[in-house]
Order: C-alpha cells, then sequence, then structure tokens
C-alpha cells in the first residue's frame, strides 16, 4: 500500500512543479463558465491522467458527472443513485466516486461506470483511492436530532468494510473529508473541528485548534495538510508534519474548497466567495463576487489556470443548479 500510496503522491506533486506558475503579473481573472447547469451542483473534481478534469455532483437523489474538455462540460452517463460528493484518480487514470445512499462508483480507464457494493448506510462525503484494492471512504449516517453517526470505510481486495473509530471528544458527527501522504500518514477532517490521523496502525484524534467544521483537506509538501471549512466565518488551518497545527488565515465566509499553486491557495466557499491566500497566510485577494451560489470545489489545471464549482444547496431537497467557474487567460 505504501508504494502505491507514496506513487500517487508523487504523480502529484509531479504534475505541480510541472505547471506554469501564476505570477503577481498574470493576466488570469475568475469568469463564469456554466451557470444553471441542469444536472445538479459541482461537488468534486479531480485530474485524469492526461489532465482532463472529472466532475461530480447532481441532485439530493441523483448523481451526476460531467468531463471539462475543450471548454466545454460533457455529462456522463451514470448509474443510478443519490448525490456524488467526491473522486479521486489513480495514476493510471482509474477514479473512484463516492456520494449518497452509500455508494462507490469505479470509473474504469476507457470511462465505464459501474457501481459497487458497500455496507448498509448512507451519506458519504469523501474518498481517497490508492488503487482497487486499497482505498478508504468517510462520511457520517444522518440521527433524527441532526447529529450523525460518523463513518469510516476501507477497501482491500476483499472488499469494503467499517472501521471502528477511537473515542471522540464528538462522538456524533459527520467526516467530510481524507487525503494523504503515505501508508503511515492519512487525515480524515469533520464536523466540530475533528481531526482523525492514521499512522499505518493506529487511528488517533487530534487537537485542530478550532470548533468549525472542517470541510475539505488537501496534502502539502514536505508532509503538511491545509484543511478549509468553517460556516459564518471561514477558517484555513495547516497541519504540520509533526502533528501540529495551526491557523493560516480566517475568512469572511465559510469556505468548502481548497487547491495550492505555487505562490498562493485559491480557496472558495459560501455565497460565491472566491479568495487567493499567500502561502504564509501573510496577504490576501478577495476576487469580485460573480455568483452567489455557494462554491465547493477548487482544482488547479496542468495549465495553471484553475476551476471553482459548486451550486445553489439551499435547494437540496428540490432541484438544484449547479455553477461553474474558471480562473483563467
Amino acid at each position: 500500500m505504501m508504494n502505491r500510496l507514496l506513487a500517487a503522491t508523487t504523480l502529484t506533486l509531479t504534475l505541480l512543479a510541472c505547471t506554469s506558475t501564476p505570477t503577481a503579473t498574470s493576466t488570469r481573472v475568475w469568469k463564469v463558465l456554466a451557470a444553471n447547469i441542469p444536472e445538479g451542483a459541482v461537488m468534486s473534481g479531480a485530474l485524469l491522467s492526461d489532465g482532463t478534469p472529472l466532475l461530480v455532483g447532481g441532485q439530493a437523489e441523483k448523481g451526476a458527472a460531467w468531463l471539462w474538455k475543450s471548454g466545454a462540460l460533457q455529462t456522463l452517463t451514470v448509474p443510478a443513485g443519490k448525490l456524488l460528493s467526491w473522486v479521486s484518480v489513480l495514476p493510471d487514470g482509474t477514479a473512484l466516486a463516492v456520494g449518497n445512499g452509500r455508494r462507490a462508483l469505479w470509473r474504469a480507464v476507457d470511462g465505464t461506470l459501474t457501481a459497487e457494493a458497500l455496507p448498509d448506510g448512507d451519506e458519504l462525503w469523501g474518498s481517497l483511492a490508492v488503487s482497487r484494492d486499497e482505498a478508504w471512504a468517510v462520511g457520517g449516517d444522518p440521527l433524527p436530532d441532526n447529529t450523525a453517526t460518523p463513518v469510516l470505510l476501507h477497501r482491500t481486495a476483499a472488499g469494503w468494510t467499517s472501521v471502528a473509530l477511537p473515542s471522540l471528544t464528538h462522538p456524533r458527527i459527520r467526516l467530510f473529508k481524507i487525503d494523504g501522504h503515505s501508508a503511515s500518514d492519512v487525515l480524515v477532517v469533520g464536523d466540530e473541528g475533528e481531526a482523525l490521523h492514521y499512522d499505518g496502525t493506529t487511528w488517533k484524534e487530534e487537537a485542530t485548534g478550532t470548533g468549525e467544521k472542517l470541510t475539505t483537506v488537501r496534502i502539502l509538501a514536505n508532509g503538511r495538510y491545509i484543511a478549509v471549512g468553517g460556516e459564518a466565518t471561514g477558517v484555513a488551518r495547516v497541519r504540520e508534519a509533526d502533528g501540529t497545527w495551526h491557523n493560516l488565515r480566517s475568512t469572511k465566509a465559510g469556505l468548502s474548497g481548497v487547491d495550492t499553486w505555487d505562490d498562493r491557495y485559491w480557496v472558495c466557499g459560501a455565497a460565491g466567495w472566491l479568495e487567493s491566500i499567500a502561502l504564509d497566510g501573510g496577504s490576501e485577494t478577495t476576487e469580485d463576487q460573480l455568483t452567489n451560489d455557494d462554491l465547493h470545489l477548487m482544482l488547479r489545471l496542468p495549465s495553471g489556470d484553475g476551476l471553482a464549482g459548486g451550486g445553489n444547496f439551499g435547494a437540496f431537497k428540490s432541484t438544484m443548479h449547479g455553477t461553474l467557474l474558471g480562473w483563467q487567460e
């Protein structure tokens, strides 16, 4: 498992190193690429092996997936099921998407999407795929009092199994996202500032220094992570390789998406919030609001451009539409 995780991480870092670097004189600006996407909200995206963005999302009761190619969205045929929340891609182009209704879809290199059986349950919000025989998924099954039972699933060659969690400070929460540097360095974040770290043997709860929900986590260089979240206001926090956490930036809107460029973090969140933060957290640039929709996806492209996606999540139980923004020339 370690070699495969390291290979995936190496590929990610290689792509980042080979892309063009935005500079202070860059002419890139954020633009609306697609509005009122009828299939539903855009929740997540990842790069296929050829650099093509694979996006997932949809409606509460109907998942959707798209490719972003040649400046246009191409809608894919998706097996029946609820909203798809997250997608991760292996170096060979195989992809794993997870979603509500406790489901997982594998996308083969030829583009075929197939469903896979999971343990009974409901909401999945994040995944980390290392190979077809090594993957993780996280989520939370809703309870009547608007709390949740946290869920952590692990896939091996024998299939998917539920993983027992350690005793949590807040035991009735949702786990939202998962990412990892190696087989002995995996991180999960969730409600109430929850963070769980896996050292290859044991899952251990960590103190993040915030009680705000942490919605998304991504790996950084040198064994570090960045996690973003918040509700009325946003938080962006960094986990160092030694397990300590510190605040990078507090923002004026709750955050859901983050990705890294060589000279900045781009974050996105509620009501179309887009913000560029210096790597040391010392400066920021807030972009003009291009949409009232909440943004959940932030994805750097091989060209150095970027995508931000979301939708009108307030209409979750009725009919959502999607929004896709681009940071480009």
